[in-house]
């Protein structure tokens, strides 16, 4: 090594051109200080801690061959008067969209990443907080909180299925079950929002994105912490971390929380709904030896105890299975009890948080999981596997009408498990960087899946028991490498192949309840099964120019094929099974720092367009829809290919260091989404509304956009440091049905205001204190749509949360 004394940002490129590796500056107003000279047989540790002895600075190495440099905690615990303001360059973002530790300017797709320290700022404790400042990002329930909806760029998950996901969540690499991406956030490092297709590189298939939740790892220098939160609505929560000292290659990292807080909903049969009261925990151990070898065991739990989302009834149809002449005498009579008109007459006295539901919400969730991530090698050839297990039980109940008559009612108890191995090769070979691998997924139940429903009930109309037990298994094969082209042009390459099954037995019945698959074969269920392989592939083109970078991406994906449960007869019987969904994109983006003056800052944008076939669709025949007169093949949902679409739309991110202590992000997605040809049967044609062809893609705003502004007021230095910080978000008119006609599906243009003042190392000591507002202005709005099908005569909603207000103490063990 020989690397004069020079401004730290060039001596550290310099520096990582020698040694072969990538060495990321983190340390914002630094990078012109002079370094250390560096000369001899070193390492590139070694170098690179001799060149900023005595700077206030630390390394960490985050990878093999990748290095970030950040100012220590003695630095920030010393830090001196405050100065005039000068610029204040925005520092480099880490993101690992490619599997692999990489600047985010270097990654060809739209990657959102939200560091612990915006996440804190934005009181972020579940993926629906991280929603409201991710615009184009959507995520709620879909007929009741024990559902969980996530939506991206038009596609969102169909109504019950849980494997057939256009979004997936990762924890530290491990993709979740569905039902697990409601457990609340804590002890995070960044989360990730990838935007578009992940169709090579993950391990699920998707067509619309992930999110990668990163926990702090232990050995990270991230210090433990206490925090304790009280607020409106009854609100208590503990949170914490503890990192033992390391022993070692040792070192452990628990951390948990306890959430409790009063709903926000009434229930007018007394008590309340939307509650929350849960427990978790998490545990991690990283095994780090003076070796190429490394290995971290997390283990993750929640156990939750709440009352879920209470439907409101927002409107009535005039048509409808309940004015039929069988149905009248029980839910149509003309007034009283026995009156769905009634009851509306009587929600409009009641208000819109107040619910007439006639079961309680009940949502219970147990989850648990463990994973591991062993590596052994550098960044010239290093073999990763990552193996995964998690185990999802719950119970919930839901009255999908909001009224005490038994129009939909439904509980609904499932317990999974899932078991997932990938196995990785990545590493250069000259100037191509490579990634190849296999993954295995297998989701399976592991106790009781059924669902006890009360549709119309009536003497000859009783409740009847629904048992779906299905076995769903994906592999895959994939490789990408990152090619250089020329002059700061690259290439990536990349193909992946993938073959799932789902199979299982599913029955319906008035009098069956098999608590096991082997009972619901026995019991006279219908076994199924349907497969899909497919090819997809990712080719991409990124062109750097300094601190910005072009880039042009396409991809294929595609949402696997199932089958329709129970057995299916009459008119559905051609309809049991239907095909994958595919989706092939076009993106080009740009992204860079900018600097004008005193001013400067980070932007990202970037345009797409992508075309849909055999679009997959959820339809709710009419009893005996079929003509067969039999209940127990009468599907409750009915999936099929019923369409070909096209998706276009824009996502942009700016952001602005006004000066060294104001900074403003903006943040809008865009998307214009429409169903081009429909290619439904002619004989379910009806089940899609009158104007099938101009259906709308539900939950999914044309426009949403968020402000976010902090600003550091100056303290004397004995009293410690004080921000603002307010963001708004705004979202346009939402559909939560397909018919263009809908009138009570649809949620008008809306804005929420938050804000907060944080005290920071409260007289020199270790200590936060932050005052936090939600919804300031407390602006009513549907989040989801409940029973939203003039088949039920009863239209419900999902009311979003109202103004919360809070307190938050955080003590840090530094």
């Amino acid at each position: 090594m020989n690397v004069p004394s020079q401004p730290l940002s060039r001596a550290i490129a310099q520096l990582g051109q020698q040694a072969g590796v990538e060495i990321l500056l983190n340390t914002p107003g630094q990078e012109r200080r002079l370094s250390r000279t560096v000369k001899g047989h070193l390492s590139a540790r070694e170098a690179l801690q001799r060149m900023i002895r005595g700077m206030d600075l630390e390394t960490r190495h985050v990878s093999p061959g990748v290095y970030l440099v950040l100012a220590s905690p003695r630095a920030e615990r010393r830090k001196a008067e405050p100065r005039p303001p000068t610029p204040d360059p925005s520092p480099d973002i880490l993101v690992s969209a490619r599997r692999r530790p990489e600047r985010e300017i270097e990654v060809p797709l739209q990657v959102v990443q939200r560091n612990a320290e915006t996440l804190d700022r934005a009181s972020i404790r579940t993926l629906a907080d991280l929603a409201r400042i991710t615009p184009g990002f959507v995520a709620t329930g879909q007929t009741s909180s024990a559902t969980p909806l996530l939506v991206m760029r038009g596609q969102r998950r169909s109504i019950s299925d849980e494997n057939r996901l256009p979004l997936v969540v990762y924890q530290d690499e491990v993709p979740l079950p569905n039902q697990a991406a409601v457990a609340p956030l804590y002890d995070m490092a960044s989360i990730e929002v990838l935007r578009g297709p992940q169709g090579t590189l993950f391990g699920r298939n998707t067509t619309s994105g992930a999110v990668q939740l990163h926990s702090v790892l232990p050995g990270s220098g991230v210090p433990g912490y206490f925090e304790a939160e009280t607020g409106t609505y009854g609100l208590s929560r503990l949170e914490g971390a503890l990192e033992l000292p390391r022993e070692g290659p040792w070192s452990l990292r628990v951390s948990g929380q306890r959430m409790r807080r009063n709903g926000y909903t009434h229930m007018a049969s007394g008590g309340r709904a939307d509650t929350a009261h849960s427990d978790a925990m998490r545990a991690m151990v990283r095994f780090e030896p003076e070796s190429p070898l490394r290995s971290t065991l997390s283990f993750d739990m929640l156990d939750a105890e709440e009352m879920g989302a209470a439907l409101i009834l927002a409107g009535v149809y005039e048509t409808g299975s309940a004015r039929n002449p069988e149905n009248v005498p029980y839910f149509d009579c003309g007034s009283g009890a026995c009156d769905i008109d009634s009851y509306f007459s009587i929600q409009q006295s009641l208000g819109r948080r107040t619910s007439q539901s006639g079961i309680a919400p009940i949502y219970r969730r147990r989850f648990r999981g463990l994973g591991n991530i062993t590596e052994y090698g550098d960044e010239d050839l290093m073999v990763r596997n990552i193996v995964g297990w998690r185990s999802t039980r719950v119970f919930y109940a839901l009255d999908g009408d909001g009224t005490p008559l038994e129009i939909n009612d439904s509980t609904t108890r499932s317990a999974h498990h899932q078991w997932t191995e990938e196995f990785q090769l990545q590493g250069r070979l000259g100037k191509v960087r490579y990634i190849a691998g296999l993954f295995y997924l297998d989701s399976a139940p592991s106790g009781a899946v059924l669902q006890d429903v009360s549709r119309f009930v009536r003497p000859d109309n009783p409740p009847f028991h629904v048992a779906n037990y299905q076995t769903f298994r994906s592999a895959a094969v994939f490789g990408q490498a990152t090619v250089p082209i020329g002059d700061e042009l690259t290439a990536d390459l990349g193909l992946r192949y993938t073959a799932e099954q789902v199979s299982g037995c599913a029955l319906r019945s008035l009098t069956a309840r098999p608590a096991t698959r082997e009972a619901c074969l026995d019991d006279g269920g219908s076994a199924a099964k349907a497969a899909s392989q497919r090819l997809t592939w990712t080719f991409a083109l990124t062109r750097k120019l300094g601190d910005h970078s072009f880039y042009l991406t396409s991809r294929r994906a595609f949402r696997s094929g199932g089958y329709n449960t129970p057995r299916l007869a009459g008119t559905l019987a051609p309809y049991q099974t239907f095909k994958p969904e595919t989706l092939t994109d076009l993106e080009i983006g740009a992204k860079g720092r900018w600097s004008a003056g005193n001013l400067g800052g980070y932007y990202s944008a970037a345009a797409y367009a992508g075309l849909y076939t055999n679009v997959q669709r959820a339809l709710f025949p009419d009893l005996d829809f079929d003509g067969d007169g039999d209940i127990t093949t009468d599907p409750i949902t009915l999936y099929i290919n019923s369409a070909k679409a096209r998706v276009a739309g824009f996502d942009g991110e700016f952001s602005a260091n006004l000066d060294t202590r104001t900074h403003v992000t903006l943040s809008a997605s865009w998307i214009h989404a429409r169903y081009t040809e429909v290619v439904a049967p002619a004989a379910l044609i009806s089940l899609l509304g009158t104007d099938p062809l101009n259906n709308r893609f539900t939950y999914t705003p044309s426009f949403s956009g968020t402000v976010s502004l902090s600003r550091e007021v100056p303290l004397p230095h004995r009293l410690g440091e004080l921000s603002l910080a307010a963001d708004y978000s705004y979202v346009s008119a939402v559909r939560f049905t397909e018919r263009p006609s809908e009138t009570f599906g649809t949620q008008p243009a809306y804005g929420l205001l938050g804000a907060s003042i944080t005290w920071q190392r409260i007289g020199g000591m270790p200590l936060d204190l932050e005052i936090w507002g939600r919804n300031l202005t407390d602006r009513f709005y549907a989040s989801g749509g409940g029973t939203l099908n003039p088949a039920y005569a009863a239209a419900t909603i999902i009311p979003g949360p109202p103004r919360t207000m809070g307190l938050r103490l955080r003590y840090t063990f530094e």
